[in-house]
């Protein structure tokens, strides 16, 4: 294979100044298909990234012999369905997150990765954040003592999804702010964790700032094995925020540190420092290096034969604890996670 053959799902800002940027930087990659429902989106993306090949039907994309793998960045309804068509006919996938629209789907995912033999992935571009993985590193070494409590961010300040859209329509998002951003948060703070197992879950979520059938606030408490407790904020159109997407803080028995901007606190013999790592400057908040590293990823599994770092089973985690929370907020009591679907 000289170059892997990639198939795009979803004509969105997330593949056009995202995806499809880092990919034409990437010398064993190429965008050969592209897929959408809408014809005239579609007929723009192609022209501008000079895409060869274009359908508004998935089933020929997925049954196209030049295409290796596919970017679903399709509405999250069509998250699962379209990744296990794609992995059932042989194509490699990097799903957008939320991975579905509940846990049991994606468990039905998984179950398709591993009959088809396919690589699944899903994109959880912090994962991929020099100052999320310096994080990560500095709570693995110990530096900061025992960690006793992890903060993350994620909100959308002031602006959010226009009402009308998908994204706040519930039989095709599945969840508001808490599904859109707070995901990224749940996911930030396993990571961090060294993939550190939930507990349970409480937390409340609400509707303030727009006439919409879907949350727009939440707050969730997550009690991790070894009683280290995980709170995170989510939200769109809110006015201000502690920290904005991505921002996450760790405390620790003998430290502190956070990141965006990245800094560590430490008291050794008493004697309290404060410390900034050299992080190359950010050219905006989501930034287009995590999204490099994440596809570079992503390609390297395929072409490598690597397990995704953000791959099914792990990812499902994530994707319990974000069912647990709506949960919670629905009966108001604490939710152990893992309970059975109904």
């Amino acid at each position: 294979m000289s170059k892997l053959r990639i198939g795009l799902l979803g004509t969105g800002v997330i593949n056009r100044d995202f995806h499809l940027p880092v990919l034409r930087n990437h010398p064993q990659a190429e965008v050969v298909a592209a897929a959408n429902h809408r014809p005239e989106s579609l007929k723009k993306l192609a022209a501008d990234f000079n895409i060869p090949k274009t359908t508004t039907d998935f089933a020929e994309l997925a049954a196209d012999p030049d295409v290796d793998a596919v970017i679903n960045s399709l509405p999250n309804y069509l998250h699962a369905p379209v990744t296990i068509q794609m992995l059932e006919a042989g194509k490699h996938v990097l799903c957008e997150k939320p991975m579905a629209m509940n846990v049991a789907e994606g468990e039905q995912m998984i179950a398709a990765a591993e009959r088809s033999g396919r690589k699944l992935m899903i994109a959880h571009m912090w994962r991929f954040d020099r100052e999320i993985v310096w994080l990560r590193d500095l709570i693995a070494s110990g530096q900061l003592g025992r960690i006793f409590k992890v903060k993350s961010h994620a909100i959308w300040l002031f602006d959010g999804p226009k009402p009308g859209t998908w994204f706040v329509t519930p039989e095709f998002a599945g969840g508001g702010a808490l599904a859109d951003m707070g995901i990224h948060s749940i996911d930030t703070m396993r990571f961090v964790l060294g993939g550190a197992r939930p507990v349970k879950v409480f937390a409340t979520a609400g509707t303030f700032f727009k006439d919409i059938p879907l949350d727009d606030t939440a707050t969730v408490m997550v009690e991790f094995e070894g009683g280290v407790a995980g709170l995170l904020e989510a939200g769109w159109y809110h006015l201000y925020a502690d920290g904005l997407e991505g921002y996450t803080q760790a405390y620790g028995t003998r430290g502190y540190a956070r990141v965006l901007p990245a800094q560590l606190q430490t008291s050794v013999e008493g004697i309290w420092s404060v410390t900034q790592p050299d992080m190359p400057k950010r050219q905006q908040q989501c930034d287009l290096p995590m999204y490099q590293a994440q596809m570079d990823h992503f390609i390297d599994c395929i072409l490598n034969d690597k397990e995704p770092l953000t791959n099914g089973p792990d990812v499902l985690w994530s994707m319990k604890i974000l069912e647990a929370a709506y949960r919670s907020a629905t009966i108001g009591e604490s939710v152990a996670v893992g309970y059975e679907s109904n």
